[in-house]
This record gives C-alpha cells, sequence and structure tokens, in this order.
C-alpha cells in the first residue's frame, strides 16, 4: 500500500484514527476525529491528544501514559464514555460511548482507534431496563409458572412460582417438559411440533406440587422467533387454580 492508498484508507475508515508521540502531540488524524469530537474541540481538531483527554477523558490519558514498554498494545477495545457539553438551555446532552484500541508502534509513536458505540450502548441498556422489567413481572406472578425453553426444548429460565410448586430453579434449568410434567417423551415433542406449525398452543394438564397435591391446569405454548423470523425457542405459561385437589 502507498502514501496515497494509505491516506485514502484513513479518510474512508469508519472509526476515528489518530497518530500521535510520546507527549501527546498528534501526527495525523482522519476526518472521523472531527466527526467524534465536534462537540468538544473547536472544528472537532485538537494539537494535543493528551491535553484534549485531561479535560474530556483523563482515564483514557492515564492508561496511555502508564504503559511502560517501548511497543505493543496498550489497550484493546475498551470502553469509556465522555459527558456531552450542556446545550446554550444548560441541558446536559446525551453520553459520547467509545471503543478505544490504542497501539504503541514504538517508543514515540503511538496510533489511537477509536470507535463510536454510543447506539449500541442505548440498546444494550434499553434491552438490559427491559429484562429487568420483564423478569419482575415474572416474578411477581402467582398462578402462573412463566419460563422460556431453547429451540430443543430445553428450559432455560424458571420463575418463582414454579420453584414453588413444582421444582427449585437449578432443577428445572436444563431439564424438557416430559422430566417435569406428566408426559411421554412422545406428547413432549408432539407439544413442540405442534407449536411451531401453530405459533402457540394450549394443552390442559394436571400436574402433582411439591407438596403431592393435584392441580389442573392449562399449558399455552408459544414460538419466539427473531427480526427474521427464524425460530429461536419457546415461551411457556402454566396456568392453574388456587385449590388443589
Amino acid at each position: 500500500m502507498n502514501e496515497e492508498q494509505l491516506l485514502e484508507f484513513l479518510y474512508i475508515a469508519p472509526v476515528a484514527l489518530i497518530k500521535f508521540d510520546e507527549g501527546g502531540n498528534v501526527k495525523m488524524a482522519n476526518p472521523r476525529v472531527a466527526q467524534l469530537f465536534n462537540r468538544y474541540a473547536p472544528g472537532g481538531y485538537f494539537a494535543n491528544f493528551f491535553q484534549f483527554l485531561d479535560d474530556e477523558l483523563p482515564d483514557l490519558k492515564e492508561a496511555i501514559a502508564s504503559y511502560g514498554a517501548e511497543h505493543g498494545q496498550v489497550m484493546e477495545n475498551q470502553r469509556y464514555c465522555m459527558k456531552a457539553p450542556a446545550s446554550d438551555d444548560g441541558i446536559a446532552s446525551d453520553e459520547l460511548w467509545m471503543d478505544v484500541t490504542v497501539v504503541r508502534q514504538d517508543k514515540d509513536e503511538f496510533i489511537a482507534s477509536l470507535n463510536n458505540v454510543t447506539n449500541q450502548v442505548k440498546i444494550e441498556s434499553e434491552k438490559f431496563i427491559a429484562e429487568q422489567k420483564l423478569s419482575r413481572v415474572f416474578e411477581s406472578v402467582k398462578q402462573h409458572v412463566i419460563f422460556t425453553m431453547t429451540s430443543s426444548g430445553v428450559i432455560d429460565s424458571w420463575n418463582t412460582t414454579g420453584e414453588t410448586y413444582i421444582a427449585k430453579r437449578d432443577g428445572a434449568i436444563g431439564k424438557v417438559l416430559s422430566q417435569l410434567f406428566p408426559l411421554s417423551i412422545a406428547k413432549n415433542a408432539e407439544l413442540l411440533s405442534q407449536t411451531l406449525e401453530a405459533g402457540e398452543i394450549a394443552e390442559p394438564i394436571s400436574f402433582k406440587d411439591l407438596e403431592n397435591n393435584t392441580h389442573d391446569a392449562r399449558l399455552c405454548i408459544s414460538t419466539i422467533r427473531d427480526q427474521r423470523g427464524a425460530h429461536r425457542g419457546f415461551s411457556v405459561v402454566l396456568t392453574f387454580g388456587a385449590q388443589p385437589h
């Protein structure tokens, strides 16, 4: 790769790339740097990377400065967060999240790659919150054993009601329906097959709880599919009355 090709690559690279010396003086930076830091520095550029980090991200500067070897990888995909400056009306802006990789090429030459992962972090955070909310719902529902199974029918989650009436979590995870309920292996396979075909089924069932009481229940099984429609597992709700017989 000649110098012209290298410069073209740096220009179109989807991540911010900064080449700097041992004192933090910037020797080269691609246009992504300006796009990434335009809210933090005039024009998005700065002459000294370390001075910029002193104000915005001192933890990253400390990690780079404390690297003792004369060459090697200082860090790989370390995640850092920068608080965006407040707007003119004083309202705080969003955070900027970056995955940072820094390589020391020799004693006086570093290259940093900074990848903007703000949207990814937001999605991960929203997913975590949604899962926590759903988990709280699952744990609080009475007379409903709610759990999920893998695409092959192996139980991989189990709520508190299930622990109260049927089996402890450790005793349920990794099992199939026929190991916890009065179902034959053939019936187990039939229910999964019917669910795959119909998307959702309901089956009457009776089971004995941990105190050997018999409950009449309704077993509802639904398929779980991803955005492309591929089968990823099953969700199961076992509903039963409060009074056993």
